[in-house]
């Protein structure tokens, strides 16, 4: 079997039905006639879906990066020295810049940013399954959404166990996953009644029984 790596990194050159501006040709697309079977074609595809992933990985490092190098000189720019943690404190520079290079509204760009952040320092095992292209951009969104908000110990269990899931299930399939364990553990103890003796809760039951609410004793 070739490599894949091979099948996905070659030219226009070398890939038939194209016309020399390198157009692809109708019907004749790809590398229709390059691969020895269907597995071989979808894993070329699956590799390239990977290195996606890896590159999503590549830029929240680098955005993070950026933001605290802004953040570390507040005189460079029109905004308040804040601290390097601090994503509330950004420079509007910063986004207005962003949101024109990725051409997205403002709030898309924010968001981006504080996903960075997030993945960066606090999900450093998530950034590490979607730099090895183990899970894909909305998994790892799924996995930041669903553990927004909640306590260190229980956000590194639900990541722990939605990271499992996420190699086998699609995004969908994994926030069902995550919205049943996140209510879980947000759900707080029931509280133990205390042991009654069963004489003492009939009596209990019999003092409550009048329909006026007075005690029938």
């Amino acid at each position: 079997m070739r490599s894949n790596k091979v099948l996905v990194t070659r030219g226009p050159a070398d890939v038939p039905g194209q016309s020399p501006r390198g157009a692809v040709a109708p019907r004749e697309s790809g590398f229709a006639g390059g691969f020895a079977n269907l597995s071989e074609a979808v894993d070329a595809v699956a590799a390239v879906d990977a290195l996606l992933a890896s590159l999503a990985a590549s830029r929240a490092v680098l955005m993070e990066s950026v933001r605290e190098w802004v953040a570390d000189q507040p005189e460079l720019f029109d905004a308040p020295e804040v601290d390097a943690d601090d994503v509330a404190g950004l420079a509007p520079e910063l986004v207005e810049q962003l949101a024109r290079a990725l051409r997205v509204p403002e709030g898309s760009a924010i968001a981006l940013i504080e996903e960075s952040r997030a993945l960066v320092h606090e999900h450093p095992r998530t950034l590490a399954a979607l730099r090895g292209g183990h899970i894909s951009h909305a998994h790892a969104q799924t996995i930041l959404g669903y553990t927004d908000g909640l306590r260190r110990a229980n956000r590194v269990a639900l990541e722990t166990r939605l990271l499992k899931h996420a190699r086998t299930t699609t995004p969908g399939e994994l926030s069902l996953v995550a919205r049943t364990e996140r209510e879980r553990r947000l759900r707080p103890e029931r509280r133990a009644e205390p042991r009654v003796a069963p004489a003492a809760r009939r009596g209990r039951q019999r003092v409550s029984a009048s329909p006026t609410g007075r005690p029938t004793r």
